[in-house]
């Protein structure tokens, strides 16, 4: 009986602490070396929630993610609701209906730089984001030169989930 015990807790720590290993906390930069501003979202679990307070409090459940979609809560449960954001090869798309289907292209990707793109194809458009080492620069130009930061991300989030907040900005 305490060995069925002590495995239960032991399989209860594992689990708790590999939710606790994925946890990222993204904060709003500012300059061109980054300078660090308050929180502004807390990625954890496949969810993205809306940071409370300078330190990254947990507070509303804004999209939950998966592998390749992303959708919208539905209610307050943080229940899965519309599709938000479909991830096609290197094309980030908008997503419509309960099942995510394919809309218009937002962004696509070049290798650390993410270009803002339209139509069914991706074609690039214009400037977007460079990304370097934790942090997300606005890209000016042609040649996507970095500018001044816009997020910093402390922890390892997956591309979905940044790609989905880089167009809340």
């Amino acid at each position: 009986m305490n060995t069925h015990l002590l495995l239960a807790t032991l399989a209860i720590a594992l689990q708790a602490s590999a939710v606790m290993a994925q946890r990222a906390i993204v904060r709003f930069a500012y300059g061109p070396f980054g300078t660090p501003g308050d929180a502004a979202y807390v990625v954890e679990g496949g969810r993205i929630y809306r940071a409370c307070g300078p330190f990254g409090e947990r507070g509303t459940c804004l999209w939950l993610f998966a592998e390749d979609k992303v959708f919208h809560v539905a209610d307050g449960f943080g229940t899965k609701g519309a599709g938000a954001f479909l991830m096609d090869g290197k094309g980030f798309h908008r997503a419509e209906g309960a099942f995510a289907n394919k809309g218009s292209c937002l962004f696509s990707l070049e290798g650390n730089k993410v270009v803002r793109s339209e139509g069914p194809f991706c074609t690039p458009t214009g400037s977007g984001f460079v990304l370097e080492q934790g942090l997300v620069f606005r890209g000016e130009g042609p040649f996507m030169n970095k500018s001044d930061a816009v997020l910093r991300v402390d922890g390892e989030i997956p591309m979905i989930a940044l790609l989905t907040l880089l167009v809340a900005q």
